[in-house]
Formats: C-alpha cells, structure tokens, sequence
C-alpha cells in the first residue's frame, strides 16, 4: 500500500469536508435544524481525525516495526473524537426537544441533501484503495490485520452519512407531515447509533495497544 497515495486521498477529503461543514453549520443555524447542525459539526470531528490519519500514517512509515499498534493508537484516538461527537449531538437534541424553534424545511433539506452527496464523495475517495486488511506476519492475534486508523476514517465518514440520511428523513417528515418534533428524536437515535460504532472500535483498538488477545 502506497502511504503517499493514500495520504493525498485524505488531504483531498479534508479540504471537501471543511468546506461541507462550515455550510451545514450555517445553514442548521440559519434554518434552526438541529439534525442539520448535528451533521455539521459532525463533520468537524472529521477533519481532526483525518489529521490523526494523515499524522499516524506518515508516522508509521518511519517506523514501520511499530505500524500496527500506531495504527490501533490512531483508531483509539479516532474513537474517542466519535464518542464525544456522539454525545454532543444527543445532548443538543435532548435540549432542542424541550425548547423546539421554527425550521426553514426547504432550505435545511436542500443542505441536507448536498452534504450526503458530498460524503458519499468523500467515501468514494478514500475507498480507491481498501486499506482495512494488511497482511502482515507477526505474533499477535488476528485482529491485529486490521489497519483500525483508516478504519476509523471510514466509521467518521459512514457516520456522516447516516446522519445526513436520517437528517433528511426527519425535514422530509416535518416539512410534509408537520412532524418537527422528530427532527430532535432522530438526532437522539442517530447520536446512539454512532455511540456504539465508536465503543466498539475503542475496544478493538484498545485490545492491540494493550496486547490482549481474546
């Protein structure tokens, strides 16, 4: 695997998902959707574990002999960035749900849409080559074989999606439906589905910095 090659990957998908963010932000708070914030500054945490990667990566071609465990070191640190997100984001929708504002549906969901394009974007890039599995020899376990630092990329990024899709569900449900209490409800439930991706990807890391097998 090329670290040059991937490490342009990610500068290219930071430098979309900056701009991406500074949009959503403005426009959740300029059209007072939280699911629509949420992604936003979701999509903060991107950049900084994208910097992880590109840190780690570059790290790890100087010291190829401690690649693994500066991989999972990048992944637990990536986690962790998920987790607080994950918490940001419920917190914010526990209090929009009690003190709800009016939302501007159609240009929230117009936003909506362009940042699950431009994730989708950003999956395809760093999917042009699949760094998940290397192969290489060692005494730990299996699990060791997983580059878990660009696996995190992949969770930051899969969990923007998610959220963009479940962010357009819920202005689709209250702009047709009159529904807008949903729209801090799916910010709950989205910012549990990301909660877990993050724990378990903490726990995976954490097993190889430690050097616990199951």
């Amino acid at each position: 695997m090329d670290n040059k090659v991937l490490q342009k990957r990610t500068i290219t998908v930071i430098v979309i998902t900056v701009l991406m963010m500074f949009a959503e932000i403005y426009y959740g708070f300029v059209t007072n959707s939280m699911s629509l914030m949420a992604d936003g500054f979701h999509m903060g945490t991107h950049v900084l574990a994208f910097a992880i990667t590109l840190l780690v990566c570059f790290i790890a071609t100087k010291f190829k002999d401690r690649e693994i465990k500066l991989n999972a070191l990048g992944g637990y640190t990536s986690a962790i960035l998920l987790g607080l997100t994950a918490f940001g984001i419920i917190w914010e929708s526990i209090e929009r749900f009690f003190k709800p504002l009016a939302i501007s549906f159609g240009d929230a969901i117009f936003v909506a849409v362009l940042g699950l394009i431009i994730n989708l974007v950003c999956l395809a890039i760093m999917r042009g080559e699949n760094p998940f599995h290397k192969h290489q020899h060692c005494s730990c376990s299996h699990h060791h074989d997983e580059n878990l630092n660009f696996k995190a990329v992949y969770l930051h990024i899969a969990a923007d999606i998610m959220t963009s899709v479940l962010a357009i569900t819920a202005l689709m449900l209250g702009k047709h439906f009159g529904w807008a209490f949903l729209d801090p409800i799916i910010g709950i439930f989205g910012g549990c589905v990301i909660a877990k991706w993050a724990l378990d990807l903490l726990l995976k890391s954490s097993k190889i910095i430690l050097d616990l097998t199951d």
